[in-house]
């Protein structure tokens, strides 16, 4: 999935690099992938994930607007990823959109999207919520 997620920033967003772990120097503008948490999401009768992803773009400038839309499409990227094969996403949710100056005419943009899927068990999914019994 980590491959996925960069092929598809490389693809749908126009910066010169995109580095999978914290950069100290690049041509700007690149990507970092800085965030990726996985969590359990099942139920009681079907497994399930939790994915999020943070995404930093850095930028110079007089003005952080490149950065603010280089990281819209970063979002937008992390938000259209397919599905994973036996995996549907049930939800894709922006997390984070922020934009911070660094230093005189240096920018970072902070980008997150959360994902939750679910086990695919080939006739779609049929999510059950627990009901409270009461015993009388």
């Amino acid at each position: 999935m980590r491959a996925a997620v960069l092929a598809r920033l490389r693809e749908k967003v126009a910066v010169t690099r995109v580095f999978e772990s914290a950069a100290e120097k690049g041509t700007v503008p690149f990507l970092t992938l800085r965030e990726w948490s996985e969590i359990d999401w099942g139920t009681k009768d079907r497994a399930g994930r939790e994915l999020r992803i943070g995404v930093a773009v850095r930028d110079a400038g007089e003005s952080g607007a490149r950065a603010v839309a280089l990281a819209a499409d970063a979002q937008a990227a992390l938000l259209s990823l397919p599905g994973v094969l036996g995996w549907r996403v049930v939800t894709a949710v922006p997390l984070r959109n922020v934009l911070v100056s660094e230093s005189a005419g240096r920018w970072s943009a902070l980008v997150g999207a959360g994902r939750r899927a679910g086990a695919d068990h080939g006739g779609g999914l049929r999510w059950r919520r627990k009901r409270a019994v009461r015993s009388c």
